[in-house]
């Protein structure tokens, strides 16, 4: 699909990235880039990947899924990305179903799956926890060795004063409380954050579970995002999400700290858009639009 790449690559140009590479199949390549002229293109390898993986060994940060597909060769990519490039990513649409569709033994192996950002909305998110399901007691044995591996450098995002590294006050609830702690107001009725939590901790990723009051896990923390409103449930959106995202990442904020503020600037864009346009009719271009102007309201709190 082409216009799923193109939104994800002009949010991520009005998020602030320098420069932004879009990589899509030869004979749409140029459709992609009519729809994003300020990117460049590089032609999605047919068979062989190892090109295409020196390529993004070059980037910051690599946003994987939008319009992809899940043809074999699309499938072959997503394993190859995942195993042999170390860098950041965040793995949204296509890249999930993938994943989703795996066999146990074909899941990719990899050591730290800590850098990479998982952007499912609930239909996505069923599909890929079925899968992580699949893979019985060999997860259960990975994710205990990566929490002790990591439990020394983890940072809680937990505080006395709920927030977000970045002064972005959200509504972070603690997994568990003291004895002494006053009782927790029941969760909403839609309340996500245990679902976005198992996925977390079963992957070893950030879970953004995008929706109304977007959840974003880091193994057992998680925090709601109260930015957005119902408008914004319009195609593209989730795009838009992976592309903000992803310039978080490649400005160098660590994977945790990109998909909150990633979530709160992109459900502040939306607001803003609301505000002028009204709750009807916004579009996933209009989001982009207002991304800068939700940046600076956020950088002036």
């Amino acid at each position: 699909m082409v216009g799923a790449p193109a939104l994800a690559a002009n949010a991520s140009m009005r998020a602030g990235a320098g420069l932004c590479r879009i990589t899509a199949p030869k004979d749409i390549l140029l459709n992609v880039l009519a729809l994003c002229p300020t990117a460049t293109g590089f032609p999605l390898p047919s068979r062989d990947t190892k090109p295409f993986l020196e390529f993004a060994d070059g980037h910051d940060a690599l946003v994987v899924g939008p319009g992809l597909g899940v043809a074999a060769n699309a499938r072959r990519l997503v394993i190859d990305l995942i195993e042999r490039h170390h860098g950041p990513m965040v793995l949204d649409a296509d890249a999930l179903n993938i994943l989703a569709g795996l066999e146990s033994s074909e899941w990719p192996q990899r050591r730290d799956w800590s850098n990479i950002v998982l952007t499912p909305h609930m239909g996505e998110f069923m599909r890929l926890m079925a899968a992580v399901t699949k893979r019985g007691a060999s997860l259960a044995s990975e994710i205990t060795s990566r929490e002790q591996e990591s439990a020394p450098t983890v940072r809680s995002l937990v505080d006395d004063e709920p927030s977000t590294a970045d002064g972005v006050p959200l509504d972070v609830e603690p997994v568990a409380t003291a004895v002494s702690a006053p009782a927790e107001p029941a969760p909403p009725p839609n309340d996500r954050s245990a679902l976005a939590e198992l996925l977390s901790r079963a992957t070893g990723c950030v879970v953004v579970l995008k929706g109304a009051h977007t959840v974003v896990a880091i193994g057992s923390q998680f925090a709601t995002n109260r930015t957005g409103n119902p408008a914004m449930a319009t195609g593209g959106s989730g795009d838009v999400l992976s592309g903000v995202i992803g310039t978080f990442l490649a400005q160098g904020l660590a994977p945790p700290q990109a998909a909150l503020l990633g979530a709160h600037v992109h459900g502040l864009a939306g607001d803003l858009a609301a505000h002028e346009i009204g709750d009807i009719g916004i579009l996933a271009t209009d989001i982009i639009k207002y991304l800068p102007a939700a940046i600076r309201k956020h950088m002036s709190t």
